[in-house]
């Protein structure tokens, strides 16, 4: 009975691995505290239990939200639909596909590269949860479709003092200060996407 407990605790383990700039090695993690991973940090999850690898990684989420969270899928057949739908780090995670070579910096920071770039909704929803409030959620996602274009109209027709009293009980960011961090966030996606088509020339 000990020796099928020590089996099952063995197929769960998962290990977390960081890649922070300027993205030369893979450092393994031992605690999920986070508060020693810098900004632009990518910390990668793999180990035979799925499950486990992203509970690692949501846990550390909670504790270090700048990181870039990305999982090592364990098969080729394993399919991770099932699991996005209950875990909070659907709209980030990066995915490897199974291979050799999870510890190679190359192709960690190009799967980082080609993620999908966040959309208003997603950013709003990241800030909101980050907040622990929902009420946030949709006004921030009207200010951030209105910055990076294509938004509707502000809901309501509401002015961008009404938006900013209602941001000033969460903090000193205006209206048009999370409309600038919105464009910022974009130039960022940008940059870094160019980088990253330059070296794949190289």
């Amino acid at each position: 009975m000990v020796r099928a407990g020590s089996e099952v605790r063995r197929a769960l383990r998962s290990e977390l691995v960081a890649l922070a700039p300027p993205y030369r090695a893979v450092v393994p993690l031992h605690s999920v505290d986070g508060a020693e991973l810098p900004l632009g940090s990518v910390v990668l999850a793999r180990g035979v239990a799925t499950i486990a690898a992203l509970a690692g990684l949501t846990a550390l989420s909670h504790r270090a939200p700048w990181i870039v969270p990305s999982l090592a899928l364990p098969a080729p057949q394993e399919s991770l639909e099932p699991l996005l739908l209950v875990t909070e780090l659907r709209d980030r995670l990066v995915v490897l596909s199974p291979g050799r070579g999870d510890d190679d910096v190359a192709r960690v920071v190009a799967a980082v590269r080609r993620r999908r770039p966040p959309t208003p909704a997603m950013l709003a929803r990241w800030v909101a949860r980050r907040l622990s409030t929902r009420e946030l959620e949709s006004p921030l996602r009207h200010q951030f479709e209105r910055s990076l274009g294509g938004g509707a109209a502000a809901d309501g027709d509401r002015s961008v003092a009404s938006y900013s009293r209602l941001f000033s009980r969460y903090g000193g960011y205006t209206a048009r200060d999370w409309r600038a961090l919105a464009r910022l966030c974009a130039l960022v996606i940008a940059r870094t996407s160019e980088d990253g088509e330059r070296h794949g020339d190289d």
